[in-house]
């Protein structure tokens, strides 16, 4: 009686915990899946257990983080009376390495109204001030 109980009351409780990294990815990729170990009761983490480096699995800082006690999870923790309690790790990305360029096309009236921007003249004078002439030439000839 004392094994149902237990069971039962082991499946009403459950453990998810989502980080989201960046601008995160619904419906990513999956990079990472595994079981993490945990010992009495999931107090205590062993020392040797694998770190999840998401710089690594992720370069273009975009991620989903999901650790969660599955049911599979829920027996073996049952199973072994609370002694090892693994939970699943899951890391979903957007697959993209954060290095891609993107194409932007702008018409001649859109590179004109950038161009005219207060902000954006202030910017040619803070990165490229040996250009602020020939900007404002070319600025005032259009």
């Amino acid at each position: 009686m004392l094994i149902v109980a237990t069971f039962a009351m082991s499946l009403t409780g459950c453990l998810q915990h989502t980080y989201v990294v960046g601008a995160g990815v619904p419906g990513g990729e999956i990079v990472y899946k595994h079981w993490h170990h945990h010992w009495l009761f999931g107090l205590v983490r062993p020392k040797l257990q694998k770190t999840v480096d998401i710089d690594k699995l992720c370069p273009s800082g975009n991620a989903v983080i999901h650790q969660e006690v599955s049911f599979a999870n829920g027996i073996v923790d049952v199973l072994t009376t609370f002694i090892y309690s693994p939970t699943t790790v899951t890391v979903t990305c957007d697959g993209g390495s954060g290095d891609e360029v993107s194409t932007v096309e702008l018409t001649e009236e859109d590179v004109l109204e950038i161009a005219s921007d207060p902000r954006f003249q202030e910017v040619v004078r803070h990165l490229a001030p040996e250009r602020l002439e020939e900007f404002e030439e070319a600025l005032a000839a259009r």
